[in-house]
């Protein structure tokens, strides 16, 4: 099972899986590897009910495809280099783990309801999304020019950015058990502007040993 949510975390956390999408996509998520429990609860939520309309839809949709196109970089970075294993790994990984980050912001467009804290709610044209956005295009434009060097660190930039920022502040308006479920495990691996530096760290530190 690829993705945040092993099946490890699903076992332990059973109870809060079923009480929040059922039986049924428990046990399925359990029995097959081809889709993460991400991908069923979205999945779940579009069968069963509507998006959020409006404003506040579309900034969700918005963040989803923000995360996608990062995990679109990744993705081609580590075709770059598949000739590095390692560095294909992490990258593969970062890819994954990019693309449940897209997963979590539609499912949120399920999830959310008007609040007092939903008071944060990006457009496409505004300042830090359009950046956000300009950056992400060159970024993906050079990937075939790119040394290793360089893509590691427009790695640890990119998590270090308003990505996160952007993620983090869309995901706590959002406060419910289905969310709660995946935000758990989100912070039992750390937030990426911190473990991807650390783990690109590591990386460069096994490469000048080996």
């Amino acid at each position: 099972m690829s993705g945040l949510i092993s099946r490890d975390y699903c076992v332990r956390h059973a109870g809060g899986i079923v009480r929040t999408f059922g039986f049924g996509l428990l046990l399925s998520t359990l029995a097959s590897n081809r889709k993460t429990l991400l991908e069923r609860a979205v999945s779940y939520y579009e069968n069963r009910g509507y998006a959020f309309p409006g404003h506040v839809g579309r900034a969700y949709r918005i963040a989803a495809l923000i995360e996608a196109r990062v995990a679109r970089i990744y993705g081609r970075l580590a075709e770059r280099f598949a000739s590095q294993p390692e560095v294909a790994e992490l990258f593969r990984e970062l890819e994954q783990e990019e693309l449940e980050h897209s997963r979590l912001m539609q499912l949120c467009r399920f999830l959310v309801v008007l609040h007092p804290r939903l008071e944060f709610v990006p457009r496409i044209r505004d300042p830090q999304i359009s950046a956000i956005l300009s950056e992400l295009r060159v970024l993906q434009s050079r990937v075939g020019q790119m040394s290793l060097e360089q893509a590691l660190d427009a790695t640890v930039a990119v998590e270090q950015g308003e990505i996160n920022t952007v993620f983090d502040r869309l995901l706590r308006q959002v406060d419910c058990e289905a969310t709660r479920l995946f935000e758990g495990r989100l912070s039992e691996i750390q937030g990426h502007a911190q473990s991807v530096p650390e783990r690109v760290a590591l990386l460069r530190r096994r490469l000048a040993t080996g």
